[in-house]
């Protein structure tokens, strides 16, 4: 029988207490990560069996995201899982022969990079009783265009669900210490049934469900500066990255232009803007070509697409019935709309965005500034006589010089004006930088916390 090194990681993930058989001691290895810990058990375990020149079987428990494991390392430093302990034997029975092991001279080892924090489930409910029931979608129709969504089915919110139950969850781990002891070693070691890889591809799924219509996504909040436009373009990224490229359109409704052609990761060129697209194709109800709708938008690397507003012409401004002609084009050849809009609540294409939208995401900074904008548009909302705010998501995004009873205060009349849905996002710095915005440079765990609110936005549209 190999000897053993029994590893014990605490809670935090950062300290282990490991007993070396060669020693007859026990040593404390620590790390800034538990991946860096990880990566000290590893070495101390090759060393071990270096020295002895014999296999050394590694027993691991404890930590925060390491599950109990049993490896086993050869002195040329291959690593594999240890074959499962026999049971014990009855007095007198035939003892089972250990399984053979994979000839050495597989994997080596090599250092863990620490690639940061592996992406929490950033998105939560600060309440959560936020859960009156959705109320059906009305139709109006006026001047030959549909101004609001057809009628679906609402689903009543009562917080972030559970991990569902979706096809490939036996898959190897793609995150956290097993997920880069699979990609490092070509071990299959599959994730932990509640980690937040799990849920994260418990979100994937819904995220690539087919949807019911064309589907209008609309970023409010009538306060500049408070992250639409960054928050609106990275939400359309994560979009494209999981349905696929030629699905997603962000376009700016601002009703003499915004900064969207400033913050996408490929620059537009002149003539790639939403006042070309119109003039070029004056009858919204004529077929347009899928190659003469691309003409006038700009790919970006996730595979979304994006359109300008206004740039240079401050003669005239985007109205509602150019908003409705914009839809109108863009819904022959692509299955959701993102809509930044701009700040002044009373122009047509900010009305028209809001109002047709199957889902209104408000994205809201811990300022009191930003707060108050975003409550006095909501109760607007609530006392029109469409069901505009029982399709609206709230954001709360973080930030530095955050003043967190904001955060309380907002909540609480959130919650008595009847918001569905009131979401926590992580500070993205990228956003507040001000440069462009790639979805590979964004944090891991912004990423995690954009996918799982693309999930719930999937799920208000297709009223899931």
């Amino acid at each position: 029988m190999s000897p053993q090194m029994t590893v014990a990681i605490d809670d935090g993930g950062r300290h282990a207490t490991a007993y070396v058989p060669s020693q007859a001691a026990t040593l404390d290895l620590r790390g800034d990560t538990e991946q860096d810990l990880m990566t000290a058990v590893f070495a101390q375990a090759h060393a071990e069996a270096r020295s002895s020149g014999q296999t050394i079987t590694v027993a691991v428990s404890g930590g925060a995201d390491t599950a109990p494991k049993r490896l086993e390392v050869d002195p040329d430093q291959t690593i594999r899982p240890a074959p499962e302990q026999a049971p014990p034997q009855e007095s007198g029975a035939p003892i089972r022969e250990r399984p053979q092991r994979r000839p050495a001279g597989g994997t080596p080892v090599v250092r863990i990079q620490d690639e940061g924090n592996e992406p929490t489930v950033a998105v939560r409910l600060p309440a959560t009783d936020l859960t009156p029931a959705r109320a059906a979608v009305s139709a109006e129709r006026e001047g030959g265009h549909d101004r609001t969504p057809p009628a679906r089915p609402r689903r009543p919110l009562s917080g972030l669900a559970a991990p569902e139950i979706v096809p490939g969850t036996g898959e190897p781990a793609r995150l956290g210490v097993r997920g880069r002891l699979n990609a490092m070693l070509g071990l299959s070691l599959a994730a932990k049934a509640q980690s937040p890889e799990m849920r994260l591809r418990a979100a994937e799924s819904v995220i690539t469900r087919a949807l019911p219509d064309f589907s209008v996504i609309t970023v409010a909040n009538p306060k500049g500066g408070v992250g639409k436009t960054p928050f609106a373009v990275a939400l359309t990224q994560t979009l494209a990255d999981l349905r696929g490229a030629s699905t997603v359109v962000c376009a700016d409704f601002g009703e003499v232009g915004g900064s969207l052609a400033n913050r996408v990761a490929v620059r537009p060129s002149p003539g790639n803007d939403v006042p070309a697209l119109l003039a070029a194709h004056p009858d919204p109800d004529v077929a347009i070509r899928p190659s003469a709708l691309s003409q006038h938008l700009t790919r970006q690397p996730s595979g979304e697409d994006i359109i300008a507003g206004r740039r240079g012409d401050t003669t005239s401004v985007l109205g509602e019935d150019h908003a409705v002609h914009l839809a109108a084009i863009v819904a022959q050849h692509r299955d959701i709309l993102v809509a930044d809009t701009g700040n002044n609540p009373l122009a047509g294409s900010w009305q028209w965005a809001v109002r047709a939208a199957d889902v209104v995401v408000v994205p809201v900074p811990l300022r009191w500034d930003a707060a108050d904008a975003a409550e006095e548009m909501i109760t607007e909302l609530a006392a029109t006589a469409t069901d505009v705010l029982a399709r609206t998501i709230v954001v709360i995004t973080a930030g530095p010089g955050d003043a967190p009873m904001v955060e309380q205060d907002t909540v609480e009349a959130l919650r008595d004006l009847g918001v569905p849905l009131v979401a926590r996002m992580p500070f993205e710095p990228l956003f507040a930088s001000g440069e462009r915005l790639a979805l590979s440079r964004l944090e891991p765990k912004t990423r995690a916390a954009l996918t799982r609110l693309a999930e719930e936005v999937v799920k208000t549209i297709s009223g899931a």
